[in-house]
């Protein structure tokens, strides 16, 4: 049902774009990368920057008040995100050095980024934990060779890159940004407009990531961002409605 519903989102969205004759839906949707930056800081909760605040160190490029990291995980999330942009122009899928490209913009002047961790972690709580360091560049390969083995849609890649990259949790830190990224990269290129996770689908989010990595159980990924691209586009149509 939902799945149905958003291919009748994306032709209305798509008529009314060309209706009010808007060809650039970035402009239009000025907002998005403001609001997909505090959530992609907000939701591991370890960066408290309000939404305003964030708001305004994008536009100013500075904001007084806050730590040194947690001014650099915005506007190095922001430089990320146009980094993107600019992949998406050249490129239909992404390899692994890209993923470390992304990581490295992520973790810029905060930490060593564009690097595999080279220590076992442990998720507190979580039921399923990370594969130990020594497996993570295997992983990552296999990760890659899996992919290209499977008849995906463009829609699937980016589904089960975003799972795989939560599972294997390459890096020490950043891994949620960074698949959050590649999931946007290949729902662009699906035709689809990027989505954000907002802080109250927080839990929701994580259990259905819970489910691919204990049960291989990606569908519950699916309908959730499924869910939210539907919401998304109901936004934007109610702005072009008025």
């Amino acid at each position: 049902m939902e799945g149905k519903l958003l291919e009748v989102n994306v032709k209305l969205l798509e008529n009314l774009l060309k209706e009010h004759e808007i060809t650039d839906i970035a402009s239009f949707d000025e907002d998005f990368l403001v609001k997909y930056t505090y959530d992609a800081i907000s939701l591991e909760g370890k960066n408290k920057m309000p939404f305003e605040k964030v708001k305004r160190l994008i536009s100013l490029g500075a904001v007084s008040g806050f730590s040194e990291r947690e001014v650099k995980e915005v506007l190095n999330h922001v430089a990320a995100f146009n980094y993107l942009l600019q992949l998406l122009k050249t490129k239909d899928t992404l390899d692994e050095e890209d993923i470390k490209d992304l990581h490295a913009i992520i973790q810029k002047d905060i930490v060593n980024g564009g690097v595999y961790r080279n220590v076992n972690i442990q998720i507190p709580g979580a039921q399923h934990q990370p594969p130990s360091s020594v497996k993570v560049y295997l992983k990552m390969k296999q990760m890659f060779a899996d992919l290209e083995d499977k008849d995906f849609t463009t829609f699937e890649q980016g589904l089960f890159l975003h799972a795989h990259l939560a599972k294997i949790h390459p890096f020490l830190d950043g891994n949620g940004r960074v698949g959050r990224l590649v999931l946007n990269f290949y729902l662009i290129k699906a035709g689809y407009i990027p989505i954000s996770i907002p802080v109250k689908y927080r839990d929701e989010y994580f259990e259905t990531l819970d489910n691919f990595k204990v049960k291989k159980d990606v569908e519950s990924l699916k309908d959730f961002i499924i869910k939210l691209l539907n919401e998304r586009y109901l936004q934007l149509i109610e702005k072009l409605e008025v």
